[in-house]
């Protein structure tokens, strides 16, 4: 957070100092400070001016420290000694739905949460695969109350459960995602392999006999990352190994952004790029 605008960093660090992480909560679970973090930068990308669109004017803040805890705690309710919520899902959708209603922050509570339902969604494996509209519906129905309206069949689906609106959400969840797979089902031979990974992914290869030296640069949230691996170079027709693929995709910074490696040679889109697309839906959720 070192690159947030003074005024903006002084805000965060106030409010850090002020309201500590709960113990206890780790990854991937959402704590305290993950969406002070996540509200702050979304504070400083939408009100600054050299982004392409006109600075605007977004009042970055906790508007009421209880009701972020509150929104925190949801992951964690408990029933004597019993979790509440045990399934990834559910946990997502629960969080979801408190940072939203809660309205926590001064501005932008719709954009904190689904940025921090991305972030939390990936933590679990699970990555966005529907078009993004699908997100930005599912927190607006959240915030004016419509899910059992905009979701009327699914709804009546858990309409009798002890909690018909975190079920309807989760249900939601798990048919706009898919659940990460590291398992390798590839049968491609070296040229394959590196033409796709150009055509696809960006990947940049130069054969340096006998090594192939792979580089990708990747423009992010805020920044630019540069990766680069070489490998041994056996000839463009062998077989690619399970294990080569793996330490590649690792260290070209792919093995996390995809959900399997189908996904990544088939050129669906990267996490970056998905986070990216939602710049848009982030940008309309500014709160009225």
């Amino acid at each position: 957070m070192k690159y947030l605008p003074k005024e903006l960093k002084d805000d965060y660090d106030y409010a850090v100092n002020k309201n500590p992480n709960i113990s206890d909560i780790n990854l991937p679970y959402i704590n305290i400070q993950d969406v002070l973090k996540a509200h702050y930068i979304l504070a400083d990308y939408f009100t600054d001016e050299l982004n392409g669109y006109p600075g605007e004017k977004m009042l970055a803040g906790v508007r009421d420290s209880n009701l972020l805890y509150s929104a925190i705690c949801r992951q964690i309710v408990s029933n004597g000694e019993k979790i509440k919520y045990k399934d990834p899902l559910h946990i997502c959708a629960t969080l979801f739905f408190g940072l939203t209603k809660d309205h926590a922050f001064h501005d932008g509570n719709k954009r904190t949460a689904l940025l921090i339902l991305i972030k939390q969604l990936t933590e679990y494996g699970y990555y966005p695969i529907h078009e993004i509209k699908e997100f930005e519906n599912l927190v607006e129905s959240i915030a004016e109350n419509k899910i059992p309206e905009k979701y009327r069949n699914v709804y009546k689906k858990f309409k009798k459960t002890d909690d018909p609106i975190i079920e309807t959400i989760a249900y939601i969840l798990r048919r706009i995602t898919e659940k990460k797979d590291r398992s390798f089902h590839l049968n491609i031979n070296m040229k394959e392999f590196c033409q796709s990974l150009k055509e696809k992914n960006r990947v940049e290869f130069e054969l340096e006999n006998p090594k192939i030296k792979f580089k990708r640069t990747v423009k992010v949230f805020l920044h630019i990352r540069e990766f680069s691996y070489i490998v041994k170079f056996y000839g463009w027709t062998r077989p690619i190994e399970a294990g080569m693929a793996r330490d590649t995709f690792d260290r070209l910074g792919l093995i996390d952004e995809y959900p399997t490696f189908n996904s990544l040679i088939n050129g669906d889109n990267a996490l970056y790029t998905i986070i990216q697309q939602f710049e848009m839906p982030l940008r309309r959720l500014k709160d009225k």
